[in-house]
């Protein structure tokens, strides 16, 4: 059986009869964010971190592949800190401002986790958390989410908010490819 495969968007990667470049939006942000990637996350038909990394120029990928040492040490020397929630994280907010470029981790939970771990470092820079009523739009169609888990988009979006640097139209703007996927996958269902 000769299965041929379908063409897709060189920018978004999804097929392009559903393509969403045209949903993103671009975005005016300060901080600089690095999305470390874990590898299952980067081939996932649903990632988010590509509309953030299209819709601004102050965000980066890095796949779990490509992550070195000499790539953590940059981040953890420099003035950073990790969108990621464990016990010692405190809520993202613009009373406590936090400083420097945002690293965010994209995955799963069990994923993030797992490059938390396998970079030690990365516990030595100041980890802060989204406030827990935050709720997801995303839920609907990735099965390992549950309300309280947000994309990563989401989770950058919320975060640039608390900091002062989105307001509602602007972080609406940013997650509006992720509306439209999901718009998209609930057809789909139908």
């Amino acid at each position: 059986m000769n299965k041929e495969k379908r063409a897709h968007c060189d920018k978004c990667h999804r097929p392009l009869k559903s393509c969403l470049c045209a949903h993103v939006k671009p975005v005016k942000i300060q901080t600089p964010i690095t999305i470390l990637q874990s590898k299952d996350e980067a081939k996932h038909p649903f990632n988010t971190a590509k509309f953030g990394l299209l819709a601004s120029d102050k965000i980066r990928i890095i796949k779990s592949d490509d992550i070195t040492e000499e790539i953590i040490d940059d981040l953890t020397s420099k003035e950073s800190f990790l969108l990621f929630k464990n016990e010692h994280s405190r809520p993202i907010s613009k009373s406590d401002l936090p400083k420097g470029e945002m690293i965010v981790l994209d995955g799963t939970w069990k994923k993030a986790k797992g490059v938390y771990f396998k970079w030690p470092k990365l516990s030595s820079i100041p980890c802060y958390h989204l406030e827990e009523d935050q709720r997801t739009i995303y839920s609907s169609i990735r099965k390992s989410c549950g309300e309280e888990h947000l994309s990563t988009l989401e989770a950058i979006g919320m975060s640039l908010k608390a900091l002062g640097e989105l307001n509602e139209n602007s972080y609406e703007e940013l997650i509006s490819p992720l509306k439209k996927l999901i718009e998209q996958q609930e057809a789909f269902k139908k």
